[in-house]
């Protein structure tokens, strides 16, 4: 078995908009099976807004031969009620060229510490509640539920 090539971490670039605009898409279709967005323009016109935010912070994992197999985003929030700064993570996705490689804990070791240099106490991430692989991710990162969000359709 061979070893899976080490990605380096960098921001993100102009250049990364249509690869990273994929993983959206797909992480979309995951989050959001009944009525995924997968126009890669919709995720371009996001992508241009977090180039320049200091409130936000990107990377992108990419190998050797420059080829992106990672992404990840953060931003900063605030509590609408106690105003209280947090990090609402956004954002991760690993190729599934790369997956078990580590990737996955090596963006979200990027995003913690870039939270610590920002002095946020935590960070809050959500997913769907059925997306059962990112949820053992993030518990494997050391994030714990807090809440549930219930929903009732009203259509049927």
């Amino acid at each position: 078995m061979s070893e899976k090539p080490q990605a380096r971490l960098r921001p993100l670039r102009r250049d990364d908009f249509e690869r990273i605009a994929f993983f959206e898409s797909e992480i979309a279709k995951v989050s959001f099976p009944d009525d995924p967005i997968t126009d890669l323009g919709f995720y371009a016109k996001k992508l241009e807004k977090l180039i320049d935010d200091d409130n936000a912070a990107t990377f992108v994992a990419e190998l050797d031969d420059g080829t992106v197999v990672g992404w990840s985003n953060v931003s900063i929030r605030r509590n609408f009620i106690t105003k209280q700064a947090y990090g609402d993570y956004h954002s991760i996705y690993i190729d599934p060229s790369q997956r078990g490689s580590g990737l996955a804990n090596r963006l979200a070791d990027a995003v913690f510490d870039w939270c610590r240099e920002k002095k946020l106490d935590h960070v809050v991430f959500r997913t769907r509640a059925t997306n059962e692989p990112m949820k053992a991710v993030l518990a494997r990162v050391g994030f714990v539920p807090t809440q549930i969000y219930l929903e009732k359709n009203l259509k049927d």
